[in-house]
């Protein structure tokens, strides 16, 4: 049975560093699972007064198709050691409910110029999801570091030591979707 894996890339940059590394994600998936890139751009700031009107049809898309996934993996960028807000908006938006993201496995993946390999945000990605109510299914995250060398000259994730290794943890992440 093919396992669906969402993908959700922090960053609204066409040719964002992350987007890239979701698009390898998915092209080193294994035939039986399939990474979808959801677009988040329409995803409006949460706003309470917003929520209480009734959630707008990019937020339901959002719940749902969180909802239809067997894991949800975060692809995003740090901003001054931490999330960029459009990744922590959809994460707010996903805390209210119909609370799609509750029981459904959830990652992060970092790549990023430095050579902490996105410590920070990841460390924040987890500190956010372990606080949030409801039970939630955190998985280990992964950090690629020092991108610059890591890309070709179309900005796609090329270092082969880079693809094994975001492979490999690709498909942990997957086995634990049948635990």
């Amino acid at each position: 049975m093919t396992k669906n894996v969402l993908a959700i890339v922090g960053s609204l940059r066409k040719g964002s560093v992350n987007r890239a590394t979701a698009r390898a994600a998915a092209a080193l998936a294994g035939d039986d699972v399939s990474v979808t890139i959801l677009p988040i751009a329409d995803v409006p700031l949460y706003n309470g007064d917003v929520e209480d009107r009734g959630l707008p049809e990019s937020v339901v898309a959002l719940h749902e198709a969180v909802a239809a996934a067997d894991g949800v993996i975060f692809f995003t960028p740090e901003y001054n050691g931490s999330l960029p807000a459009v990744a922590k908006n959809v994460i707010d938006w996903l805390s209210r409910p119909p609370n799609a993201l509750e029981n459904t496995p959830t990652a992060a993946v970092a790549t990023t110029p430095g050579g902490r390999a996105g410590a920070g945000v990841l460390g924040h990605f987890e500190q956010i999801l372990d606080h949030m109510l409801g039970d939630y299914i955190r998985f280990e995250s992964h950090g690629i570091g020092k991108y610059f060398d890591k890309l070709d000259e179309d900005g796609e994730l090329a270092d082969e030591d880079a693809r094994a290794e975001l492979g490999a943890w690709l498909a942990r992440f997957v086995a634990s979707l049948d635990s």
